[in-house]
């Protein structure tokens, strides 16, 4: 990584650790970013496609700071990256180079790995096992199914629904009947899909990687599920009882609330102006462009920060390691997005602020507690140290 990168990315609070990782013998091309190491002990997801950049890990590991401050969960924010296409037939091979060159971190518990985009939480017990360390992969709670459903997709798309409902109230919008557009019908997409159906919505549009759907009266989101297993991301072709748009439509659609769920960055200055959602509840990470999000302040469109209203899947992951119950995470995710959303956006509404920017601004406080807590620690070894020498 050239030095202007780092100049580019680095501030206050980190990043700590940029690790690029290559594996001649698999071809293995990777990249960890640890953003802060305050709270000992740093977490995020591994990340499998082939046109990812170290500027997108760190901007997503830093999204993950956010995310466990909001929370107010001692953990610092990490992402990994794997520059590989997720059907590489040499996928195993990269897992295991990949998780013998992490495996220092996974060691000194620095970096806690979890699944992203491309990658699943059995890729994680293999990259684990690959680093030694099979007894520290995740076993429990998300990894059960629930009507058909990894539980984590399922407390995911919930958080979102949860973030949704509290942001609602603040600015006076019926959930019942709110009409919803999701971009994504995968891991998170269904969960919100399936959430937002419960919760009286109106799901009235659906995106996959195959294309789009709308049907202004509402899609039978359970029937879609259903189609799901069978057709994959090919069931927005598949299910008649809606018109085809461009994929790009989707953010421009008359309705209540849009969940980006995909690919960051995908509400940007070219469309942000065009959007007539009244509130954004996002299921992707860091999906709005800061400039973006300025516009629709102005438009009077509410966006939740993303680090908050996606929380679900983290909470779900940390429970994992607790033995916790299905019922118990439910009503943790449900607890912590509550009062987050609910905090933050009071302050912002009565400020007229960007939420994402208020969010933004409690946690660096957060973190910068937790460094200079880390710092005292650390001069009181080191003058326990001298003083034993001394004694010496």
């Amino acid at each position: 990584m050239s030095v202007d990168i780092i100049d580019k990315l680095k501030d206050d609070i980190g990043p700590e650790y940029i690790l690029q990782m290559y594996d001649p013998g698999s071809g293995m091309r990777g990249v960890i970013v640890i953003d802060t190491a305050a709270f000992g002990v740093a977490a995020g997801g591994i990340r499998m496609l082939p046109d990812i950049t170290t500027e997108e890990i760190f901007h997503l590991a830093r999204a993950m700071t956010y995310k466990f401050a909001a929370l107010d969960m001692p953990v610092g924010g990490a992402k990994s990256g794997i520059f590989a296409d997720p059907a590489d037939p040499k996928r195993e091979k990269i897992l295991a180079a990949y998780g013998r060159q992490i495996a220092p971190f996974l060691k000194q518990l620095m970096y806690i790995p979890g699944a992203d985009m491309g990658t699943s939480d059995e890729d994680v017990g293999k990259i684990y096992k690959y680093a030694g360390m099979s007894e520290m992969a995740p076993s429990g709670l998300t990894l059960k199914e629930k009507e058909g459903m990894p539980l984590e997709d399922h407390l995911t798309g919930y958080g979102v629904v949860v973030a949704a409902k509290v942001a609602s109230e603040q600015i006076k919008l019926s959930m019942k009947d709110a009409t919803v557009a999701i971009e994504g019908f995968g891991k998170v997409g269904g969960g919100v899909a399936r959430y937002m159906a419960r919760s009286g919505a109106k799901v009235v549009a659906l995106s996959t990687i195959e294309g789009a759907i709308y049907n202004p009266n509402g899609l039978d989101v359970e029937k879609m599920l259903t189609m799901r297993k069978k057709y994959g991301d090919k069931v927005v072709l598949e299910y008649k009882d809606a018109k085809p748009i461009k994929r790009e439509e989707l953010f421009t659609l008359p309705v209540d609330i849009l969940v980006p769920g995909a690919r960051p960055y995908v509400i940007n200055k070219k469309n942000a102006g065009k959007i007539k959602a009244k509130l954004i509840s996002s299921g992707a990470n860091i999906p709005v462009t800061d400039e973006a999000e300025k516009i629709l302040l102005e438009k009077g469109i509410v966006v939740i920060p993303d680090f908050i209203s996606n929380s679900g899947g983290v909470i779900a992951a940390t429970l994992d390691r607790m033995s916790a119950t299905e019922e118990q995470a439910f009503k943790l995710v449900e607890e912590k997005i509550t009062a987050s959303v609910g905090k933050v956006l009071s302050k912002a509404l009565k400020e007229k602020r960007v939420p994402t920017e208020v969010a933004k601004e409690m946690a660096i406080q957060k973190v910068k507690q937790a460094m200079k807590k880390r710092q005292q620690v650390q001069a009181q070894e080191l003058e326990k140290i001298m003083r034993e020498k001394f004694k010496a």
